[in-house]
């Protein structure tokens, strides 16, 4: 799909007023029509590539922030009815049309969107059911993710190079464009405008999200070098100067946060970006003791409209899975699904509610559930309280929730870990670490295993995505 069809479908979704879509989706058959008499085999698929996606957004999640919302257009709002019968138009011209191969995609794409499990949970927050939100814990993907709900996007080194490598045939063009765009520059900094274009890219098709929701949806996170991950100077400063060529690349504020690696120096960051309004993402955390230190950074001086706190679920579960069963655990592998499930329960009470429930009332950062193993991690975090609890989820990780229907609980974050789970867990000093809050120090977060393996991957993730940048090697 190009730019320019990227660009319509956008502007029919959010910037058509519901009483002139019609016009405009009648506008778009006649081109359809028009560009297959003309005989252009190029544009003929470009119009029918615009039509069938319509067809999906249509019937997606996209059509209820704007056409389908009542409280932005009480007397105005399309209704499902309406909709349909325009989808069943746009089916009628594309099967006149000869394209039966897009129509029965489209068909099938929107048939699997509706069914989504993620769709319902994005609905059940919409209509004041439970308080989670959902989004792409990856760097490509997002506008499908977006039909069933996703507010939000995630990228670091190594889903970048993920998404380039996954995709050359869009990606290495890219980055031959920069190169070519900017003869001087080194691979490190090809590699760093190489994700600022990953970045503005999903940026602009959630901005009219972020737009909508005062600024608290709709974000993009933006992880910085890991190489710097020791040096809060250094992270500030390439903070600093990617925020200011975002501001110019988007043309006002952008709608992204940094993500902060979770170690003593990154407490310092957290605490300096926020105060200037930079949001952030707290990366590289699976413990209390870091949500506690972070969080507490963040409340004092947070300008920014929102800041998350990542746990990275299956980077520490896996490591006490280990534990468990060096340690003869039989049933380790189902123990270690509820390590992260424990942490965030407790994550979730003393942070997140008020004093008068417990809690310590902190409003200027969310939890933020990333790097999930299966449907659990997704099933258990699901929360009504009064603090928006978001989870972003792999596209592999997606398809195994949506692989069939599935109860969506509003509040199982409320269930506690069975006791049996819990005792059996104690017996892991990864476990214990992160589940108390005072399992670690400060100054014990930079040695911390977790920590450790995921800034080395990173890292190494990173010199090869900076070698391809540089036209070294493959990814």
């Amino acid at each position: 799909m190009n730019e320019r069809t990227l660009r319509t479908l956008q502007d029919l979704m959010f910037a058509v007023e519901p009483h002139d879509y019609r016009d405009e989706v009648v506008a778009a058959r006649q081109e359809a029509k028009a560009l297959h008499r003309a005989g252009d085999e190029t544009l003929q698929a470009e119009a029918a590539d615009l039509l069938a996606e319509n067809t999906v957004d249509m019937q997606s999640c996209l059509a209820d922030y704007h056409l389908k919302s009542r409280m932005r257009h009480p007397d105005a709002a399309l209704s499902e009815e309406a909709l349909l019968s325009e989808v069943e138009e746009s089916y009628a011209l594309l099967e006149e049309l000869g394209e039966t191969e897009r129509l029965a995609a489209a068909k099938a794409k929107a048939a699997a969107v509706k069914s989504s499990n993620l769709l319902k949970l994005a609905r059940g927050a919409e209509a004041g059911l439970h308080n989670t939100r959902w989004g792409n814990d990856y760097a490509s993907g997002l506008r499908d993710a977006m039909q069933k709900g996703a507010i939000l996007v995630t990228t670091n080194p190594v889903l970048v190079g993920l998404a380039a490598r996954e995709n050359p045939g869009y990606w290495t063009p890219v980055r031959d464009r920069i190169r070519a765009d900017n003869p001087n520059a080194g691979p490190e900094e090809i590699a760093a405008l190489m994700t600022i274009k990953v970045v503005v890219q999903n940026a602009r098709l959630l901005r009219p999200i972020w737009e909508m929701h005062d600024r608290k949806l709709g974000l993009v996170s933006l992880q910085l070098s890991p190489k710097g991950a020791f040096d809060a100077d250094s992270m500030i400063e390439g903070a600093t100067r990617i925020w200011d060529g975002l501001c110019q690349e988007i043309g006002g504020t952008p709608n992204t946060v940094f993500k902060v690696p979770g170690t003593k120096a990154g407490i310092d960051v957290a605490a300096e970006l926020t105060s200037r309004g930079i949001g952030v993402n707290i990366t590289v955390n699976y413990s209390l003791p870091q949500q506690i230190a972070f969080a507490g950074a963040i409340e004092k001086r947070s300008t920014a409209p929102l800041s998350f706190r990542t746990q990275m679920d299956g980077r520490i579960d896996d490591p006490i899975g280990e534990e468990l069963e060096a340690l003869g655990i039989s049933n380790w592998a189902e123990v270690k699904t509820w390590a992260t499930t424990a942490i965030r329960q407790r994550d979730y009470k003393l942070l997140c509610l008020p004093p008068q429930q417990g809690g310590l009332g902190f409003e200027r950062s969310f939890c933020l559930g990333a790097s999930g193993r299966g449907p659990w991690n997704i099933l258990r975090s699901v929360a009504d309280g009064p603090a928006t609890l978001f989870l972003t989820v792999f596209p592999n990780r997606q398809v195994e929730l949506d692989s069939e229907p599935r109860d969506i609980d509003p509040g199982a974050i409320w269930k506690p870990v069975p006791q049996d789970i819990l005792e059996a867990l104690q017996k892991s000093k990864l476990f214990r670490q992160s589940y108390e809050p005072d399992g670690m120090t400060v100054d014990e977060f930079d040695t911390y295993l977790p920590v450790q393996r995921t800034l080395k991957e990173f890292g190494d993730a990173y010199d090869k995505f900076v070698g391809w940048c540089g036209g070294q090697g493959d990814l």
